[in-house]
């Protein structure tokens, strides 16, 4: 296996991998770095420029240099000379080749100076400025997905270890010389003005974000942004640019940056890689990129294979990798935020992980509508507002990602029936529905308790066949998902609605979202009052804060008068209680709702198992049987427990149930206050069981 052989280092200030010397393309970092391939040589062909230069199709979103018309406007001339003369020292992992001699640079420089915009660039300004403030936007708000984070600020999950960094950062060059402040708000406001490739996405952020994003970047620390010095004026010589217009024209500057006409690039033969671009030694008159070995044998396994169109699936990830959609997103296995970037990522930790990281990408052309599809990558309509990192718009980059995702993600699928709208509306809402709203919004409507995303858009948003797969198995499209089944196995736990027929029932739910009108029942038409919920026919479950069950606690009222309350967190039940189960109005309607207790008398509580005090266990997410009854999911290392409680004859059932075979039975603590009536009943060859009965005085 042949590995890269470039120094790395940690950058002062920063934590992270930080690349010295061979131009950094994130996604070959992570993903193709550790043996050569054809398939990471594509993309290094795609985003080093190659493909510029050589043609030769790569199926991936074309990568391009920054605007050139008025950049002495917008840069430092001082920084930008320097940056021609040795890109990769004033930038180091830059895409940039080394291309011009000594004597080359300052005529390049002037001719650069020269090329005027069709409008005369203005810089941004800002008269209050906070440049900590700006810290908490750069680390909340994705920035730290490519960059990396500084070692002074803490996430709430404390500051990761440089070792769990997998992968390497994109180094910024020195901001301070570069840019003024007026043109760091402005290139923050909108990247896309001036990078139209879409590898520096526009993050939509508000004025005062960027401008406070800006002084941090800069290290400004005055709080009045009108004291920043401007950029430096600078007036290009006619002669030294004539000069340096030939060059431009011979290195072919214009397959990459956007210039006149008169300065056009035609496509270069592919050289041999002892005296072309992937020669390991400089070459004058040639590009130098200063591959590492793995670089400079992906790309030599690329251009050995024949030009051929990728099949869509495969094109699909590798444009997502190219447009660096995976720092985010995984998909198919591949990508999301590594270990230690998971930190920087906030939002609502009642949620879990769904309230913190963005949504998988697997199968996504399949579960998003192409209308609803094309506006998430526009950066519209935010349906996760709960999550502080904002999803960016990537320009004309992303523009056949709807098409291409819809293409690789489609299968055939089995048609749903015309919905019923009525019925739908009964279902979503609690008054004998599946209480959706519960956990969900509903347009303007917040949710009963926590804020999951919202509903009313569902028709518009979702593709039905998806839809139907993930109700059946929230899971397995979202492993880790707080949203439980309420058609376990296909099969519907609400047996009153529509003779319990699952396709009816989410057909039915799709047509009253689409209906565009009215709510689902059970929203409160008051903001006061109690409201105690009294389990009759059926278990309900309610999530909420709990004393003693802390903020992933799930209450279970049976009608039976005996309740449980669960902690998703830990995984492990927390106590049982008799009489009256639970006021809501705390948790539905107070804005900082506080820790709750039970109505009714605390029989018994459990101590908090080794297991999970380790960490070793991981709540799965539970479902529901036909008589609304949960099951309780978690693994213990690679066993999967279910776990049940129901109260019958007077006694609390409990119920065990793991795979067979070697791994060992799962540890079992018993509550404090109750008698244990039953050993564990002996285990059967199929699957693993125990049974336990508590009872009470």
């Amino acid at each position: 296996m042949m590995m890269m052989t470039r120094c790395l280092f940690v950058s002062v200030g920063l934590i992270g991998i930080t690349a010295q010397a061979e131009p950094l393309v994130t996604a070959f970092d992570r993903f193709h770095a550790a043996q050569p391939s054809a398939t990471g040589g594509r993309l290094l062909y795609n985003e080093l420029g190659c493909a510029n230069c050589h043609s030769g199709v790569t199926g991936l979103p074309a990568r391009s240099g920054p605007a050139i018309a008025g950049i002495t406007q917008r840069v430092n001339a001082a920084w930008l000379q320097a940056y021609l003369a040795a890109p990769a020292k004033e930038k180091p992992g830059t895409t940039m080749p080394h291309l011009l001699s000594a004597e080359e640079v300052e005529p390049v420089l002037h001719y650069l100076a020269s090329i005027a915009p069709k409008t005369a660039f203005k810089p941004s300004s800002a008269k209050y400025l906070n440049a900590e403030r700006g810290s908490d936007v750069f680390h909340t708000s994705g920035c730290v997905t490519c960059h990396a984070p500084g070692k002074d600020y803490q996430p709430p999950a404390g500051v990761p270890a440089a070792s769990e960094f997998t992968h390497r950062s994109v180094a910024f060059p020195n901001l301070a010389e570069k840019y003024s402040l007026g043109s760091m708000i402005a290139l923050l406001k909108d990247p896309l003005k001036t990078r139209p490739d879409g590898r520096m996405p526009h993050v939509h952020l508000h004025e005062s974000d960027a401008a406070d994003l800006a002084a941090h970047l800069l290290d400004f620390q005055h709080s009045d942004g009108t004291t920043a010095k401007p950029v430096q004026p600078f007036k290009a010589d006619q002669v030294l640019a004539a000069k340096g217009k030939t060059i431009v024209a011979k290195q072919q500057c214009a397959a990459c940056h956007e210039l006149p006409k008169d300065v056009a690039s035609l496509p270069r033969p592919l050289q041999s890689a002892e005296g072309g671009c992937l020669s390991a030694e400089a070459k004058p008159g040639r590009p130098f990129y200063d591959l590492s070995d793995v670089q400079r044998e992906a790309l030599k396994l690329h251009l050995a294979l024949p030009v051929a169109a990728l099949d869509a699936r495969a094109q699909a990830s590798l444009t997502l990798q190219a447009l660096n959609c995976t720092a985010c997103h995984s998909r198919d296995g591949l990508g999301g935020p590594d270990a230690a970037r998971k930190a920087y990522f906030t939002g609502d930790h009642n949620l879990g992980d769904t309230g913190l990281l963005p949504p998988g990408l697997t199968d996504v052309g399949r579960k998003l509508q192409p209308a609803w599809l094309k506006e998430v990558l526009l950066g519209k309509g935010r349906m996760r507002p709960y999550l502080h990192t904002q999803m960016p718009h990537f320009g004309k980059a992303a523009d056949a990602l709807p098409t291409l995702l819809a293409k690789a993600d489609a299968r055939p699928e089995k048609p749903l029936p015309a919905g019923d709208a009525v019925p739908g509306q009964k279902l979503l809402g609690i008054l004998g529905g599946n209480g959706c709203i519960t956990c969900h919004r509903w347009d303007k409507r917040p949710s009963l308790g926590i804020q999951a995303l919202d509903l009313s858009t569902l028709a518009k948003r979702y593709q039905p066949g998806w839809l139907r797969d993930y109700l059946i198995d929230p899971a397995a499209s979202r492993p880790g998902t707080l949203m439980p089944s309420f058609w376990p196995k296909g099969i519907a736990g609400n047996q009153t609605i529509l003779g319990g027929d699952t396709d009816q029932q989410i057909a039915a739910l799709i047509a009253f979202s689409a209906l565009g009108k009215g709510e689902p029942e059970g929203f409160p038409s008051t903001a006061g009052g109690e409201f105690e919920l009294v389990p009759k026919d059926r278990p309900i479950i309610q999530r909420t804060f709990l004393e003693k069950g802390g903020t992933h606690a799930i209450l279970v009222g049976f009608p039976a008068g005996i309740h449980l309350a669960y902690d998703g967190k830990t995984a492990r039940p927390v106590m049982v209680w008799k009489g009256r189960f639970f006021d809501a109005y705390n948790t539905w309607f107070t804005r900082a709702a506080p820790f709750e207790n039970p109505l009714g008398e605390v029989l018994g509580q459990w101590p908090v198992t080794k297991a999970a005090a380790d960490g070793a266990v991981q709540f799965r997410g539970y479902r529901l049987d036909a008589a609304g009854v949960p099951s309780f999911i978690y693994d213990v290392g690679s066993t999967r427990v279910e776990e049940r409680f129901e109260p019958t004859d007077g006694a609390l059932h409990r119920t065990l149930v793991w795979r067979p075979g070697s791994q060992p039975a799962p540890d079992v603590d018993h509550p404090e206050g109750l008698t244990l009536r039953e050993q564990p009943a002996p285990q059967n060859q199929e699957q693993g069981t125990k049974h336990y009965i508590y009872t009470w005085k």
